[in-house]
């Protein structure tokens, strides 16, 4: 586990600020979604793994069904308000699952 606060700004949070500030640059939009895409993530699941099997917790909204990934587990412990099951995987792997 590291030990950054929840508040430290990550590689992450740059890329978005980036092209939050820029949101017309292309070139930002692709390096967030790089990075997003190499990035380890932390995704919140329903129950402990079982084995390899997992079960991403799915919230539903009007927009639709949506998992959440965080970029440290603080901020996953953050918005769940303590230990909650997690799995670790990148960011690609995510996407691809998602598909």
């Amino acid at each position: 586990m590291s030990h950054s606060s929840p508040d430290a700004m990550t590689p992450f949070d740059v890329a978005h600020a980036a092209m939050e500030a820029d949101p017309e640059n292309d070139a930002l939009r692709l390096a967030l979604y790089n990075r997003l895409a190499d990035a380890e993530l932390f995704v919140l699941l329903e129950s402990e793994p079982v084995g390899e099997a997992i079960t991403p917790q799915t919230f539903e909204t009007e927009e639709g069904d949506f998992i959440l990934a965080f970029d440290l587990e603080e901020r996953l412990s953050a918005f769940s308000e303590g230990p909650a099951p997690y799995a670790a995987l990148p960011g690609r792997v995510i996407a691809q699952s998602l598909v």
